[in-house]
């Protein structure tokens, strides 16, 4: 018997696209394009466009990416610390009146000193986060008209955005990060949360605080998400032997760049992906490994098993409270194919099946 106080009714599934840095950006746009449509045939409901130094802008490639496609959705990333939400808010309603009402924003905080530099001077953890609940704040405030605004990082009077965003197929913000104030921002504002993937038991006290924090400010349960990679084959066997070959052909250079990422993070989420390094094991929990924790500091905890393995933990996520998976994988060109046809199809249809009979 499933919770249905804790258990949500719909699953998506969102492909994450590569962050490549390439100088061959017509390529890189292209192969966005590519992925989206293949993604689009194997079962997948949107694809995420990362923001990165070292990518292409996210709303421009969203752009591409919806004028190339029938109805696939598309999560576009932004980053609190390099743009303003009244530019956001343009931005998005402009794109979705381009493509039909499919984007969605992922609000992202931004993680390492290093990074952070390129745009300007690098602040404290809490003083980021401070500027993401107001950016969200006027997010939302701005999507019900006229709007005037007074805070510490942003002020506006009489703002109206235009184009308007069509309410009957509102888009959605999304929030990621796993501190204290990155719940408590997805509490109040957001119309989702992700959260990196971890083990269950941390998972499941997540989501439980941030329902309870949404308790606080009179709003109802959050809907979870959660970024996963897998490694999914026929067998445990095959899935285990392509992970850890994974690791042996990664250059010992993209190591040593991950782990000095990884030193200059302050994020909660990239502190806990540090900790699996020094670990003996890295096997986290129930097929839930931390191998990539070497070689991607962005999404380091994959399921790693048999396709019915892979579906059974990302049962135990739904039953926890995600239901919606945003999907990574770095083993072949054919994940998109395999993880569409052999996790993702039959997972929603177990998931249809348990609806029905609860």
């Amino acid at each position: 018997m499933i919770n249905k106080e804790v258990v949500p009714s719909k699953v998506e599934f969102c492909w994450g696209l590569p962050v490549i840095p390439t100088p061959q950006t017509k390529e890189l746009l292209e192969e966005y394009v590519n992925q989206a449509k293949r993604a689009e045939k194997n079962n997948f409901d949107s694809v995420l466009v990362s923001v990165a130094p070292t990518s292409v802008d996210p709303m421009i490639a969203a752009s591409m990416i919806g004028m190339n496609t029938e109805f696939v959705k598309i999560l576009v990333a932004q980053n609190t610390n390099q743009m303003l939400p009244t530019v956001t808010a343009k931005a998005l309603n402009t794109l979705n009146s381009l493509i039909g009402n499919r984007a969605d924003i992922n609000i992202v905080t931004g993680s390492a000193s290093l990074v952070l530099a390129r745009d300007g001077l690098p602040e404290p953890h809490h003083v980021r986060y401070a500027r993401t609940k107001e950016y969200i704040e006027l997010l939302q405030q701005l999507r019900r008209g006229v709007t005037s605004y007074k805070g510490e990082f942003y002020q506006v009077e009489n703002s109206d955005i235009y184009p308007k965003e069509d309410l009957s197929r509102s888009a959605r913000y999304f929030v990621a990060g796993s501190s204290e104030e990155a719940m408590r921002v997805a509490a109040e504002y957001g119309d989702a949360y992700i959260l990196y993937a971890t083990d269950r038991k941390s998972l499941r006290e997540h989501y439980q605080t941030v329902n309870n924090y949404a308790k606080q400010y009179g709003r109802e349960k959050i809907p979870g998400a959660i970024l996963v990679d897998i490694i999914a084959r026929e067998t445990s066997e095959e899935a285990y032997k392509e992970a850890y070959e994974l690791l042996e052909r990664t250059p010992a250079a993209l190591k040593r760049m991950t782990k000095l990422f990884l030193d200059n993070a302050d994020s909660v989420g990239l502190r806990r992906y540090k900790d699996l390094i020094t670990k003996d094991s890295m096997w986290i929990d129930d097929h839930l490994w931390g191998g990539l924790s070497l070689v991607n500091p962005s999404n380091s905890i994959s399921i790693v098993g048999s396709y019915e393995e892979v579906i059974s933990t990302l049962t135990d996520f739904w039953e926890i409270g995600a239901n919606y998976f945003l999907i990574t994988s770095q083993i072949s060109e054919h994940e998109i194919e395999r993880i569409g046809q052999n996790v993702v199809q039959p997972f929603k249809k177990k998931i249809e099946k348990l609806i029905q009979v609860n």
